[in-house]
């Protein structure tokens, strides 16, 4: 992690948390926390932030139980031990990646350790002598009258992902602070440890690639159903012979062409595009909905294409016409059931 030559701007008032009790400090901006890009979206930073603080709890005592397992000071200035520390956490809890120390003032004592699934790890430097004083961390853990303090997420500069710092804090025999103990966290593995998603997570990537095959081949289906309906439509204007049948034709291939494109746009947005909670009961009810509905629209839409041509002549067409409103219209009951439900779940 680097330190910043920028010019500290004024001091703002922030809420800091420590396990124990809420502590007002003093923070500054830092290199810790940096503003989010639209390149970094992928990492769905407010559906992170929303489940820490639903598991907030939980999380807090987590991080409570394994910073207290290292309440011993000879890890202040052991850089082996600090090694060892921090490779037996990371088998356990692979969402930890860093532990370091600090002295009294700040400043980083020995080069940080790192655990076995550090997130970017060449992006990152070791940071021995480097000052961190003002860092968020440590300006809370330094007027926290606890030991052990937690940070609020914030955004790490080494790899522009959401993290957690716990700081436990070691004192002499007279009261004077010896320094500080420094375990960083990646919040999106403590999230997946907590639901007992780290499986999925790593065969996300791969889910993701067959959405978007997925999702392209039924693209590139309906572009060719429309361009189907182009050239029957040419056909019509210049070999006209039955120009009702023809032009229904064409827009059954459009409408056909419509629904496959809807589809297939809402796999790419639903499974690749937009980050879906699937603990989340709105995600899923989203994804089903738009689903039901794409299936809704081509349906409806086929079926009156049916009844008119049966008014012009296909009467032997009527009967599918109106088993497929009556389907239709079934579908829509159902999906108007699901949504009462589900409206009935979530309160």
């Amino acid at each position: 992690m680097k330190t910043s030559n920028k010019a500290i701007e004024p001091a703002r008032p922030v809420q800091l948390r420590s396990v124990h009790q809420a502590v007002t400090v003093i923070r500054t901006p830092t290199t810790d926390e940096v503003r989010p890009t639209p390149a970094m979206a992928y990492h769905s930073y407010l559906n992170l932030i929303s489940n820490y603080d639903q598991d907030r709890t939980a999380i807090d005592q987590m991080i409570e139980s394994i910073v207290s397992s290292l309440d011993n000071i000879q890890l202040l200035t052991d850089a082996n031990a600090q090694r060892q520390e921090v490779d037996h956490l990371s088998r356990a809890y692979p969402f930890i990646e860093m532990l370091y120390s600090l002295d009294a003032e700040g400043t980083q004592l020995m080069d940080s350790a790192y655990g076995r699934q550090v997130t970017e790890p060449k992006r990152r430097t070791m940071g021995r002598g480097s000052d961190r004083s003002n860092r968020p961390y440590f300006l809370a853990a330094s007027q926290n009258r606890r030991k052990i303090t937690v940070t609020e997420p914030y955004l790490s500069s080494a790899t522009h992902r959401l993290a957690i710092s716990a700081v436990l804090r070691f004192d002499h025999d007279d009261g004077t602070t010896a320094g500080y103990l420094v375990l960083n966290l990646n919040l999106q593995r403590l999230i997946a440890y907590l639901s007992h998603d780290q499986l999925r997570y790593r065969f996300h990537p791969l889910f993701q690639a067959v959405y978007t095959l997925i999702g392209a081949l039924l693209l590139v289906v309906a572009g060719l159903l429309l361009w189907s309906s182009g050239e029957l439509l040419f056909n019509i204007f210049t070999q006209p012979t039955n120009v009702a049948t023809e032009a229904f034709g064409v827009v059954i291939l459009i409408t056909l062409g419509l629904a496959i494109f809807d589809l297939g746009k809402t796999i790419l947005e639903e499974e690749v595009f937009v980050h879906k909670n699937i603990h989340h009961h709105g995600s899923t009810e989203r994804t089903i909905v738009r689903f039901m509905s794409a299936i809704l629209i081509a349906v409806s839409i086929e079926a009156l294409l049916l009844m008119f041509k049966s008014l012009l002549g296909s009467t032997n067409q009527l009967n599918q016409a109106v088993f497929m409103m009556l389907s239709a219209v079934a579908l829509l009951i159902g999906l108007g059931i699901y949504r009462k439900l589900s409206q009935k779940e979530s309160n």
